[in-house]
């Protein structure tokens, strides 16, 4: 259940927090107070797509805080399978949104992506509003329902999988049977792409290898005559003594000195030690300057070998790897196309065997499917009559259709309002004020098999007044004895029978708009009920009808509790 939403920077609503109750939660106000914007607070809060224009004009960020409260299992195992602890008492979902398209999103205080927020929120509240009018004026989305009534999920994950099975077969098949010709033509162009880069004996990493020595070639010069110049210094030369000489006559004499100077003493191992360095140093000098030389040949033997790695590279890939994943896939599919005439023969016969049981999958779907139908359709038929229409007809049309991806189903819902006419599309037939009331049958037939917690309505009142729409509230009680209810209302008459009612107004001040949301006392449901009732003008009478209209709601929820 939706016991708290908290909105900052949404809008026209800076700050708002509202405490919803069980039962029928109803949202009143003037056309344009932003009742709207508290649906797209939650919709925003459970991860639907939400557009930065939202957030409230020099504002920096926007966020929605939602507690919820006696979650449902589906709810508590989600929760438990990402490693988020559902608690024992509340669970809190905030999201914030930055103009620059970023959001931070947490549950109970662990950091969560938008799509799971989108999981999660699917179990925890069913919207309906014009996205479900769409999907009931959607046929191709008739099975949703029917499949929803039925509980057949997993009949119709089977069938998916039967399916995705046959269909990967078919691909298979469709990618080999290639004609002759083009077959020929492939494994000539496979047969020459193999020798090129089996003859040029590809190393992974020799490019890099190569690159350096070519380098280390250019700058050979150099680098010979920094290592002489430094051969000298440590080794010298007929006329002048190196580092190392140095070195150690400055050991030899110290240590002399060092029989009168005893503090001295340890200073001749030491240079002797830094004598060993130096010879290493002269040794791996002299071995570099032996190896510093390049030949032409050389050089130009590194340079064609560096314009063929080029050259492939451009072909095959840019780099040693690429180019060797490259043959690697070239032989797989040589070996391919070289076994397709027995590798068809055998997908042909996978294909038959999965064709049949993606057939037999599909039948058991259907038969679920057709059991289903006539049965949601009774239901449906009742519910409109409950909500004043007597001569109403629903019924579910199933035609036999090619194995799709959903089965081998066309399913689409037949409505007819008036006696004596046949039933046809809900699309061609059904007002506005008829759709919302299906779309509200529809909702009550399912209510109890999603096992979602709140039900939102927004413009269920759509084309509805009069007696109906004091049925259409009725029927929207009888929901909320189930599950909570949260509704957003034009209509005094559906407004009547809130157990929970709130005020939504739009105020201007210091050239900004504002929107608040107030919890309605008794006197405020009156007078609230009158402004509904009274159009143009709210005086004692318009007042009385409303206490009216509370005293008979009140009356009809003590004698159906």
């Amino acid at each position: 259940m939706l016991s708290e939403l908290k909105i900052e920077n949404i809008a026209v609503i800076d700050e708002a927090s509202i405490c919803f109750g069980d039962g029928l939660n109803c949202m009143t106000g003037e056309t344009g107070a932003g009742k709207s914007i508290i649906i797209d607070a939650v919709n925003c809060v459970t991860g639907e797509k939400t557009s930065r224009e939202l957030i409230r004009s020099g504002e920096k960020s926007a966020s929605v805080t939602a507690v919820f409260t006696a979650v449902s299992e589906n709810t508590r195992s989600l929760l438990a399978g990402n490693d988020i602890d559902p608690g024992d008492g509340e669970l809190i979902v905030f999201r914030r949104i930055f103009p620059d398209g970023r959001n931070s999103c947490r549950v109970n205080d662990r950091p969560v992506s938008v799509a799971f927020l989108k999981t999660l929120g699917d179990t925890l509240i069913n919207i309906h509003g014009q996205s479900d009018s769409r999907n009931l004026l959607d046929s191709e989305r008739h099975f949703e329902y029917i499949d929803l009534y039925a509980g057949d999920g997993a009949l119709l994950e089977r069938y998916r999988a039967d399916y995705s099975e046959l269909t990967g077969i078919r691909r298979e098949i469709r990618r080999l049977s290639t004609d002759e010709s083009k077959k020929l033509q492939e494994l000539d162009m496979l047969d020459f792409q193999i020798n090129e880069l089996e003859k040029a004996e590809i190393r992974d990493g020799e490019k890099e290898e190569l690159t350096s020595r070519r380098d280390a070639a250019r700058n050979a010069e150099k680098t010979a005559a920094a290592l002489n110049a430094a051969s000298a210094a440590l080794d010298g030369d007929e006329n002048t003594p190196g580092a190392a000489d140095l070195i150690a006559e400055a050991a030899e004499q110290i240590e002399k000195a060092a029989q009168f100077l005893p503090e001295l003493a340890r200073f001749p191992e030491q240079l002797r030690e830094a004598g060993y360095l130096l010879e290493d140093a002269s040794n791996a000098v002299v071995a570099q300057l032996d190896g510093a030389a390049f030949s032409e040949h050389e050089i130009d033997r590194i340079e064609e070998r560096l314009d063929v790695l080029y050259r492939l590279g451009l072909k095959y890939g840019g780099t040693e790897r690429e180019m060797l994943d490259y043959l690697e896939n070239a032989r797989r599919r040589r070996e391919e196309i070289e076994t397709a005439d027995a590798r068809l023969e055998e997908l042909n016969s996978l294909f038959d065997a999965a064709a049949e049981r993606a057939k037999k999958s599909a039948k058991e779907l259907s038969r679920a499917r057709r059991d289903a139908a006539k049965r949601f359709a009774a239901e449906i038929a009742a519910e409109l009559r409950d909500l004043d229409m007597p001569n109403a007809l629903f019924t579910v049309a199933d035609e036999l259709a090619p194995l799709g991806e959903n089965g081998a189903d066309n399913m689409c819902f037949l409505f007819s309002a008036n006696r004596g006419e046949a039933p046809k599309p809900l699309t061609k037939t059904a007002s506005g004020g008829e759709l919302s009331r299906v779309m509200l049958a529809i909702k009550n037939v399912l209510s109890g098999r999603d096992a979602v917690g709140t039900l939102i309505f927004d413009e269920i009142d759509t084309g509805i007044s009069g007696r109906a729409a004091g049925k259409v509230a009725e029927k929207l009680y009888g929901v909320a004895r189930r599950s909570q209810v949260v509704c957003v209302t034009h209509l005094a008459q559906i407004a009547s029978f809130a157990d929970h009612q709130y005020l939504i107004e739009k105020t201007a001040r210091d050239d900004r708009t504002y929107t608040t949301v107030t919890a309605l006392d008794d006197a405020g449901r009156a007078a609230e009920l009158a402004r509904i009732g009274g159009g143009t003008s709210t005086g004692a009478i318009q007042l009385e009808n409303a206490r009216d209209l509370l005293r008979r709601a009140r009356e009809y929820k003590e004698s159906n509790p």
